[in-house]
Parts: C-alpha cells; structure tokens; sequence
C-alpha cells in the first residue's frame, strides 16, 4: 500500500497531497485550540475600489495565502494520485486532471474565506468604536513605519479583526493584550500600544 504512495509516478502526486494535507490539518487542529501558526506570504487584495457583486469594502484575502496553496496542493495530489491508480489516463492525464482539481481546490478555499470575511465585516459595527477597548494582537505588529500586523478586538460582544500600526520603536509580539489609541476609517487599520 506505502509502496503504491511513492513508486511508478506516484511521487509526483503523492509527496503534494501528504504536505498539502499535513498543513491543513496543523491549522484545522491549531484553529481549534486558539494556536497561531501560519506564514505571512499573503498577498492582499483589497476590495475598496469598484465593488462588484459578492465584493465587501475593507475585505482582504490572499490568493496566494498558506490555506489556498494546501487545498491546491492536497486536491491536486490527491485526485492527480487517483487517476494515475483508478483510472487508464497515463501521466498526462493525471497531470491534467490535477491541475485542474487543485485549481478548483484553491478556488473555493478562496471563495469560503473571502465569504467568511465578509460576513465578520458585516453589520453595523463601525470602526471608530473600538477606540479605547482592548484587544489581543492575532499577528505581530512590526515597529512604526515598518508596517502592520492584526489585532482581535471584542465589539458590541462580537470578535472582529482589524490590521494593526502602533508608534512605539519595539515590535508588539502575538497574544499580547493591546489597547486601541486611534483607529483610520479610510483604511480600515488600528492604531495600538501595549496595555
């Protein structure tokens, strides 16, 4: 059974499918248990243009975020490695038949998390009122000027996240308890310090 894992092409298939699976279940298991794992290579889209239908303002998401790149990695290694045993396609097939399932893998991980986004940033919650509560930093907040970071912050008894700038000299480290100083409506960010 191992051997069918790694032997007549099938490691082209398998070793994407065993790494892109590990990851999700690492974060599945982490997210349940309040851990921060993860990678900071997003690439960010910003929504706040034209909106279109199914687009929210302030909305981003990674295309290329860790979550998507599993669920390419493990859809098309995993329906790539089925084809090349079930079926009578060859390696061209299955090649095909990867990339295809793995950009369709992709697709709708990206679509449920910018879903999920939209519905966090839904409702009547206006930033502004998170002046002066206190919060948690979900991913570390670099020095002024060095970029942000994001924040969890309890509003009107809902968690929210925000992006995250501080003044001080000294980065601000995750799960530290952080109060909110200011907050820009125009790009939807927090200004923070150590509480």
């Amino acid at each position: 059974m191992i051997d069918s894992l790694f032997n007549d092409g099938g490691i082209w298939f398998s070793v994407p499918a065993i790494i892109g699976t590990l990851y999700f279940f690492v974060q599945i298991v982490l997210g349940g248990i309040g851990g921060d794992a993860g990678l900071d290579v997003d690439v960010d889209l910003d929504f706040d243009g034209d909106i279109g239908a199914g687009d929210a303002p302030g909305v981003e998401f990674g295309i290329l975020s860790m979550q998507t790149l599993s669920a390419f990695f493990m859809g098309s290694g995993w329906m790539g490695f089925a084809s090349l045993r079930l079926l009578d396609v060859g390696m061209t097939g299955a090649v095909i038949i990867a990339l295809a399932s793995g950009l369709f893998f992709g697709w709708m991980i990206m679509r449920i998390m910018r879903s999920m986004l939209r519905l966090q940033n839904s409702g009547n919650v206006s930033i502004a009122d998170t002046i002066g509560l206190r919060g948690e930093v979900y991913i570390q907040i670099p020095p002024a000027g060095e970029g942000s970071g994001r924040v969890k912050v309890v509003v009107d008894t809902s968690q929210r996240e925000f992006n995250a700038v501080q003044t001080g000299r000294e980065p601000i480290a995750s799960h530290t308890s952080v109060s909110v100083t200011d907050a820009n409506t125009t790009t939807n960010t927090l200004t923070v310090e150590s509480a």
